[in-house]
């Protein structure tokens, strides 16, 4: 079940329904897991193990880290979250891989025999695993405690709004909130709730699955047939899409949460905006990046001694950051790209601060453009399927041939309504929110039923799958 189907809106439905009536007279767990694990099941039942797995191993080490000051102790309970979490992740996520080095010391040709890992796709195991792993880490740190009962913390962990595809939550944001009384919904977010679950389907099926069918999809996967005027839209569509396919996956989820009395953190900030890369990680994938910088970066020996050490520990950052997404050398060339890019720029900036002026506007415009360029062209390895596909495309992006005669109307009308969304300024999406909250309900109900109708009239009934989901 994708949350841009009709039935994930009926799903919801039920949900919400169900933990208002539950109210305070149990634990919203109650309803929460039993609903979350069977929209999980929806992808693949068996993909329940490694979830349950995870929570159960976890929740066990977290509450051992409570009861016991002892540091060896405590270093071997954290220690046996990370071995099993990454164990599990890379055994369900990255068996191709390590089924293709293994295959000659099996005496196999390929990995077409391997054992049942590849049969399960364990949908947002990168995202949960992370979840749960961070939470293990903020108890064994003393800044956050783990609830009393199993099945509060895997409702933490298996949460359906964000379990597919984020945003990572924190410990600290989720299990207070569990904790408090579910208050009546208020009119303010019940209409904030549906504006965001609006505006991320509009982003995913408007915007991002247009461009994908009838612009990327095809000039990345057989580039050669098109020019490199072709290839350049491509490039800068695949950016629109995956911005407004994530973010409206996050749009949705945080609007599903608040329904269910969740206030989560935002998870993207117009990244398209940002005037060098590290603002542009400040505004993406907000959960992910403040995740990578909190419990790898900063735990990487050499940040505090200076020298090269920081600079260093960037690009690895950001390359294992790349193989979270996935095990080509496309994934970590991306990563390379951003690392490489920050670290460069953190050199800089340590100039800056010993006497350069700062950014004047002109300088700023200049950097947004920049950005959003080095961007788009570590999409292109972030997007080709292995780095054969990658060097094919960028031979036909350089190849100076021009002409746009292959890209269909309804794909520009959706590069340049993306661009429009994206870059629209701050007050004015503020402003539309607020004339959908005055409306009345009815009308905000209408207004809710003619979108999903103009979408699907527009896009039709197939909706494909949110590009992080196989993350």
């Amino acid at each position: 079940m994708s949350l841009a189907e009709p039935l994930y809106l009926v799903f919801l439905a039920i949900a919400v329904l169900g933990a208002r009536f539950v109210g305070n007279r149990a634990p919203r767990a109650l309803v929460l897991v039993p609903l979350s694990l069977v929209f999980y099941a929806t992808w693949n039942p068996l993909a329940l193990l490694p979830l349950l797995a995870t929570a159960a191993v976890d929740f066990h080490v977290s509450r051992a880290l409570v009861g016991t000051d002892r540091p060896a102790l405590r270093r071997a309970l954290v220690a046996t979250s990370v071995v099993v979490d990454l164990g599990l992740l890379s055994a369900f996520k990255y068996s191709g891989l390590l089924a293709r080095a293994a295959a000659p010391l099996v005496g196999r040709a390929d990995d077409a025999a391997w054992p049942p890992f590849t049969l399960v796709l364990a949908a947002g195991i990168s995202f949960y695993t992370f979840q749960s792993l961070g939470c293990v880490l903020d108890v064994y740190r003393r800044d956050e405690e783990p609830p009393a009962r199993f099945l509060d913390y895997l409702a933490f962990v298996s949460f359906f709004p964000t379990l597919l595809a984020g945003p990572i939550t924190r410990a600290g944001t989720f299990f207070p909130q569990a904790a408090r009384p579910l208050v009546p919904l208020s009119d303010a977010d019940g209409s904030r709730a549906l504006f965001r679950i609006g505006l991320g389907l509009a982003k995913k099926l408007l915007i991002a699955d247009v461009l994908a069918v009838n612009l990327v999809d095809r000039v990345f996967e057989v580039p050669g047939l098109f020019t490199s005027a072709e290839a350049a839209l491509a490039t800068y569509g695949y950016a629109v899409q995956i911005w407004a396919d994530f973010s409206g996956y996050s749009d949705i989820a945080l609007g599903s949460a608040l329904l269910l009395g969740f206030r989560l953190k935002e998870n993207f900030d117009s990244p398209y905006r940002s005037a060098d890369l590290a603002e542009f990680w400040r505004r993406w994938h907000i959960s992910l990046s403040t995740w990578l910088r909190d419990y790898l970066f900063f735990s990487l020996p050499g940040n505090r001694r200076g020298g090269a050490a920081p600079y260093a520990n960037l690009v690895v950052t950001f390359v294992l950051g790349g193989l979270w997404h996935g095990t080509t050398w496309a994934f970590a060339g991306w990563g390379l790209i951003h690392g490489a890019g920050l670290a460069i720029q953190r050199l800089f900036e340590s100039r800056r601060r010993r006497g350069v002026a700062p950014r004047s506007g002109w300088r700023r415009a200049l950097g947004i453009v920049v950005t959003f360029h080095v961007v788009s062209f570590a999409w292109i390895l972030f997007r080709s399927e292995s780095t054969e596909a990658a060097r094919a495309f960028l031979r036909v992006l350089f190849a100076g041939t021009g002409g746009v005669g292959n890209v269909p109307f309804a794909a520009a009308a959706a590069l340049v309504l993306g661009l429009a969304a994206h870059f629209v300024p701050a007050r004015w999406h503020g402003a539309a929110e607020v004339r959908f909250a005055v409306l009345p309900s009815v009308a905000q109900a209408g207004l809710f039923l003619a979108l999903l109708a103009t979408i699907r009239l527009s896009a039709g009934a197939s909706v494909a799958p949110f590009v992080y989901f196989r993350f």
